[in-house]
């Protein structure tokens, strides 16, 4: 039996038919991306409080991590009944390594975990020109 393939060019149209809401559901997504100041990502989890006086030592240890590393954001989080401080906001575990392996001199009880992190802070002076322009990605 012998097969021939023919090739051929066909020009065509779909025209999708939706429920109205759907466009709001994604214009309201669309919104919400252009706003939101957190993404996932990771921070060193430095110590947990609990029992009296948890508060005290929790704002007091971020303080001093702030004073130590003035470039980090430093963070108390109460998720009851625990006072935890964590410090950073770091996109990838590898970027959080290096200040994780200074504080765990000092405090063996830290480690890396996933959470959501405040976006980097950007200084418009140093935003390069990208790689690549969306006119080359369209050809």
């Amino acid at each position: 039996m012998l097969i021939v393939a023919s090739h051929f060019v066909a020009n065509a149209q779909v025209e999708v038919i939706a429920d109205g809401r759907l466009q709001t559901i994604l214009e309201k997504h669309v919104q919400y991306n252009r706003i939101a100041k957190t993404t996932k990502g990771f921070r060193i989890k430095v110590a947990t409080y609990t029992s009296q006086g948890a508060k005290d030592k929790a704002f007091e240890l971020k303080n001093s991590l702030l004073e130590a590393y003035p470039k980090q954001r430093s963070y108390v989080v109460f998720d009851e009944p625990y006072f935890i401080v964590k410090t950073g906001d770091f996109l990838t575990r590898l970027d959080a390594y290096a200040l994780y392996l200074e504080i765990k001199e000092l405090i063996p009880t830290a480690l890396i975990v996933a959470d959501y992190i405040n976006l980097p802070i950007i200084n418009e002076e140093k935003i390069d020109t990208p790689e690549y322009f969306e006119e080359d990605l369209e050809r």
